[in-house]
Order: structure tokens, then sequence, then C-alpha cells
């Protein structure tokens, strides 16, 4: 009897705590993606709410913010809600095998200066993330991303030399085997990984737009000097 009574002691012990963990797994997530992000970055990471369901092997972030860069004001990005579903047989692994990961409607914010920009910076602060002298030393899990998809994003530009702010969508960006080359990727590579063809595709379109805005506007001044030109004003006679 005596021995049972303990067996069922360290039973309850346990289930106890496989209770506690599951109620605050979340929180822990959370706490998780705030402190490695914030290391491999070098910016505020904030994350407004995680939902994981172990049974189901998938979760959701919602919220997820980075900010910008010493030097820069407000967030470089702003991630919306994403979704995200495992390899459950590979959680108890050195390496957790995600198997997809969605975001949709996440917005970048690029700020151009006279020496780079925001996204540049974000990146540079990602290579000491995974290099000798980075914060990530590559202990502990490693993931490998199956499939990142991100759609309806948007991204802003802000120049100098444009006046206002530019907008401008981006088109679906898919990254594949994230982090497989390696059999298994740390947290600053992940980032890296994801977040490189992102801004790349972010710069590039926001590029495309200003210089379309550009080009509007010289045909805008050059069709009022005709004009002008023609019947002495800049109005079309009616």
């Amino acid at each position: 009897m005596k021995k049972l009574a303990i067996v069922i002691a360290v039973v309850a012990l346990i289930a106890g705590l496989l209770l506690y963990v599951g109620s605050q797994l979340n929180s822990i997530v959370a706490g998780l993606i705030e402190d490695h992000g914030s290391a491999a970055t070098q910016t505020p990471v904030r994350v407004a709410g995680v939902a994981i369901e172990l049974s189901e092997a998938s979760g959701t972030i919602s919220g997820l913010t980075v900010g910008n860069p010493e030097g820069f004001s407000g967030n470089a990005i702003e991630m919306g809600n994403f979704s995200l579903s495992l390899d459950p047989s590979s959680l108890t692994e050195d390496v957790i095998v995600i198997e997809n990961i969605l975001v949709s409607g996440a917005r970048l914010n690029i700020v151009q200066q006279a020496n780079g920009n925001n996204l540049q910076e974000l990146l540079r602060n990602l290579d000491v993330g995974t290099g000798d002298s980075g914060n990530d030393d590559g202990a502990g899990k490693k993931l490998i991303i199956n499939q990142f998809t991100l759609e309806d994003a948007s991204a802003s530009l802000t120049a100098p030399d444009l006046g206002d702010v530019r907008e401008v969508n981006l088109p679906t960006i898919t990254v594949r085997d994230i982090g497989r080359s390696s059999n298994g990727a740390t947290g600053a590579e992940v980032a890296k990984q994801v977040l490189q063809p992102v801004f790349n595709q972010a710069l590039e379109s926001a590029a495309v737009q200003a210089i379309k805005d550009k080009a509007s506007e010289k045909l805008d001044e050059v069709k009022d000097a005709v004009l002008e030109g023609i019947f002495g004003s800049g109005e079309e006679p009616e």
C-alpha cells in the first residue's frame, strides 16, 4: 500500500505539472518569441497573443511587431496574424519541423535615409546574431520550416526626396525548406532566411512604385508646360 501511494503521488505530481505547463504554454511561447526575437534583431519584439493547440499540432500568433533599429522610430514590421502547423512527431526531437506558416495582412514600414534604410539595418543585426559574436549560439532546439507564405501584405516607403509616404501592395511571397540544408536552423538563422526575400521584395516593389510615381509627376509637369505654351495658361480649353 505504501508503494502504491508513492506511485499515485508521483502520477498526480506529473499530471499537475503537465496541466500547469499546458495552461502556461501560450505565455511561455510568447515570452520565447519576444526574448529570442529581440536578441536576434537587437530591436524590441512584441507579441499580442499566442494560441497553441498541442492536440492538433497547430497554433496562431497575433500582433507580432518588430521595432526599428537604433536611429529609426516606430515599428519596422507589423506581422498581423499568422497560423502554423507542426509535425507532432518532431516535438520531442532536437529539430522541430514546422510544416507550414501562413502570414496574412503584414505591413512593412521602410524608412530610407542617406546612409541606408531600416530593413537593411535589421538584416545586419541578424548577421551579427548568426555569427560567432551573436547571442544565438546554436544551443537548444532548432527548426526546419517546410513552407513560409506571406500574403495580403503591404509596405510603406518614407524617403527624404519623395515627399509623401508611398504605399504599395506586395505579391504573395513563398519561401521553402528553411533550415533544411543545415538539418535545422537557430532562431536568428530562421529569421534571416525568412526576412531576406521578404525585405528584398518589399524594397523592390516600393522602389518600382516610387519610380512610377515620379515618372507620373514628370509627365504631368511636361503636360502642363506644353498646355501653357499652346494656350498661354496651364488649362485646356473647354
